[in-house]
């Protein structure tokens, strides 16, 4: 009895000592490391074993990182983004496994809540002001004393948009990945008139003044805005009467702008789009616009036409623009119909597994965001949908690239292929927050079917198939 009572008294010296080095903060810097070698940090400095199975690590990835005094949860939390990877505690162990997608996006699903108060130059509430996320259906209005709240919203990247008849728009960039509350207030400017110089270069078209020519810009400005997919003959814009152009004939070139937010009426989706054109702009072959975007739903008239648009809003998202990149940080490109090719000439695309590319090749975390880089064009390939007739016979793009697809008399002779993109950066590489959206909206552009696809084939940022609700 007392040599085994002296064998435990001489244990607990060194089960006190293991208890004092383990440790939950963390302090480190690494630069395209692989993952193996940033868990052996992480376990030298906590104290803490890690036990996983090596085939389930992303192949190829490699991570750049530096933290200071953080928590190791907080670390592994952002090491584990985009890898399908969870981990858990047991004693002295921390546990990787595999993660299956529909707990993953149970787990990612860190809600927080936004809220603020809005006045005017003058310190006096806006009331009814329309506060919302840029391109999702997250929005509200100020009340009587010009406060507002956004509950439950999604991790990520926002534009926060607050808007009011007379005023300037504002826009705060939003980012929150850890939960809790946001406070954002704002107090309007008066818009006090906008764009005179284009009036001096040349005359103002509107409805009153010269109706003909009026009729011929919105009709050519609704296409470009709308599109000219199936989707874009359910769309109808309610207020035309707020839109005026402008036409340089030196430049040959249509300049648009609106009053107030354009109304969209999306009956193919059930959606209605308050769109605050920022800017319009078509010269030739060059087309250049943007502007905000509120979705809200439509109350559907029956069960079936609610089964209709939840049917297009899939077809919509699915081999969309915010499809790809959330399959592209999600690592099953493959999966999803995906494929991705280097092109150094887009006008000979050979789209051989000679020049294929893999995620992780032009995807890399770079601590709290993801860093897109690649070099000349990224073509993207989409497999699980064919290209439709509305493109090929309205594309400049495919008329240029499929014009083997008709004969003389403009009749389609060869059967719609894949679709396909192409993506170019135009200043290295482009930033991309946890959820797929880009902080750099101007860090690249894109061509081919993806940009073919304009607002009437758009689903919010925050769609998700799975969680599509009509609320």
């Amino acid at each position: 009895m007392r040599l085994r009572l002296a064998v435990i008294f001489l244990l607990l010296p060194f089960l006190m000592l293991a208890q004092k080095k383990r440790s939950n903060l963390v302090t480190f810097t690494f630069d395209d490391q692989q993952l193996e070698v940033i868990l052996d940090t992480l376990s030298s400095q906590t104290g803490y074993f890690f036990s996983y199975n090596s085939d389930i690590f992303p192949e190829g990835s490699k991570y750049t990182l530096s933290v200071r005094d953080q928590p190791i949860d907080q670390v592994l939390s952002k090491l584990l983004v985009g890898t399908r990877l969870k981990y858990s505690f047991f004693k002295d162990q921390i546990i990787l496994n595999y993660e299956e997608p529909q707990q993953q996006e149970v787990r990612k699903r860190n809600l927080f809540d936004i809220s603020g108060k809005l006045r005017d130059e003058n310190g006096q509430a806006i009331s009814g002001a329309n506060v919302f996320l840029n391109g999702s259906n997250i929005g509200t209005y100020t009340d009587i004393d010009g406060n507002y709240r956004l509950e439950s919203v999604p991790p990520g990247y926002y534009d926060l948009v607050f808007s009011h008849v007379g005023y300037v728009n504002g826009v705060y960039q939003i980012s929150e990945y850890n939960g809790g509350s946001r406070i954002q207030n704002h107090r309007f400017a008066p818009d006090l008139g906008q764009l005179e110089e284009v009036e001096v270069i040349s005359d103002r078209i509107t409805r009153n003044s010269n109706l003909s020519s009026w009729a011929y810009y919105y009709n050519a400005f609704k296409s470009e805005l709308l599109g000219l997919s199936a989707f874009s003959r359910s769309c109808v814009i309610e207020n035309p009467e707020v839109l005026h152009f402008y036409f340089d004939d030196d430049e040959q070139q249509l300049t648009a702008y609106a009053d107030a937010p354009i109304i969209i009426r999306n009956d193919a989706l059930g959606y209605k789009i308050d769109y605050y054109l920022e800017s319009f702009r078509k010269k030739e072959g060059d087309l250049r616009f943007r502007g905000k975007i509120r979705f809200s739903n439509q109350e559907p008239s029956s069960g079936a036409e609610k089964k209709l648009w939840r049917r297009n809003r899939k077809s919509s998202y699915l081999g969309s623009f915010s499809h790809f990149k959330k399959s592209l940080l999600k690592g099953n490109l493959r999966e999803e119909g995906f494929r991705m090719y280097r092109e150094e000439d887009i006008n000979d695309l050979k789209l051989s597994k000679s020049n294929q590319v893999k995620g992780e090749e032009i995807v890399i975390l770079k601590g709290d965001y993801y860093e897109l880089r690649f070099r000349e064009n990224l073509v993207v390939e989409y497999k699980k949908e064919k290209e439709s007739i509305e493109f090929l016979r309205s594309s400049d793009y495919a008329k240029s690239e499929y014009d083997q697809n008709f004969n003389e008399q403009g009749m389609l002779v060869k059967n719609p292929g894949n679709q396909v993109s192409i993506i170019r950066l135009l200043k290295g590489p482009v930033k991309l927050d946890f959820t797929g959206q880009i902080v750099d909206k101007f860090g690249l552009t894109i061509f081919g079917y993806m940009s073919w696809e304009r607002t009437a084939d758009l689903v919010p940022i925050n769609y998700d198939p799975k969680w599509d609700k009509f609320q």
